[in-house]
């Protein structure tokens, strides 16, 4: 039996999340018009949300890719930062007890109650958010990338040992392609905590950016009660997060799709 083409396979795939969005938009428009009719302040209908993206494209265009940009740049530093952070701990027990404490400790403080100071710190600008966003996203990939290079095989490592006396080439030809299916299961929680991140950021600088991203746009309807531009802007900050998972997930099914199970056959 021949396997399913691509389009055919794209098609099972996205028809059950097609429907799930008609089902919830037409439920949407049912209660807009029957328990919140006359209260779009608190909920306007679906199309009240179309006229204010169409009324307000450009704004929203443009707050979409300085959040993007933001959540792309701190997401690269947490990918260098972490990936690495975790090898050098893969190497040493030592280093392991002495960092991952702190890893954790980063992770547990409220994102919200330190980005105050870093904005303090580096001021009212892009470089805030993107550290935001980096610290939002860095724990993922540090635990998982950890988590994998500590799960290679023993008899694996043994057996390579047996072969070179280099520690590198055995990091390099074992353990890290061995760890890459736990990395890119940190990548994927990451990517959408990357923009969170950001847009976190974003409303602690408020009105101190004049454009800002989706963030700042945000605040900024919210202070004008513009309920039908809110929605619109936490669709759009939603699409981006999505944009951004299945990005790192179909990178992800390139990588594994020819040798690691969770991916053969998924194309």
């Amino acid at each position: 039996m021949r396997p399913p083409s691509r389009a055919a396979a794209f098609t099972q795939a996205a028809w059950p999340v097609c429907a799930v969005a008609v089902l919830a938009i037409a439920l949407w428009y049912l209660l807009t018009a029957t328990v919140y009719q006359g209260k779009g302040y608190l909920v306007p209908a679906p199309q009240e949300v179309a006229a204010a993206v169409a009324e307000n494209a450009g704004v929203l265009a443009l707050a979409t890719l300085t959040t993007l940009k933001e959540a792309t740049l701190g997401y690269l530093l947490a990918i260098v930062g972490g990936i690495g952070l975790a090898a050098l701990m893969s190497q040493s027990r030592l280093l392991e007890r002495s960092i991952y404490p702190y890893a954790v400790l980063l992770q547990t403080v409220p994102v919200v109650a330190i980005a105050p100071l870093i904005v303090l710190w580096f001021g009212y600008n892009d470089l805030s958010v993107v550290i935001i966003s980096f610290i939002m996203s860095l724990f993922p990939i540090v635990n998982n990338t950890l988590l994998g290079l500590r799960s290679t095989s023993r008899n694996l490592t043994e057996l390579f040992a047996l072969h070179t006396t280099s520690r590198f080439t055995s990091f390099a030809k074992l353990q890290l392609p061995g760890a890459l299916p736990h990395i890119i299961a940190g990548l994927r929680i990451s990517a959408g905590l990357s923009v969170i991140g950001a847009i976190v950021g974003e409303f602690i600088i408020g009105s101190g950016n004049a454009q800002g991203g989706l963030g700042v746009q945000i605040v900024f309807a919210q202070g004008r009660m513009y309920t039908a531009l809110l929605f619109a802007e936490v669709i759009a900050a939603t699409l981006l997060g999505f944009l951004f998972f299945m990005v790192v997930s179909g990178i992800g099914r390139l990588l594994l799709k020819n040798w690691h199970e969770s991916a053969i056959g998924k194309g």
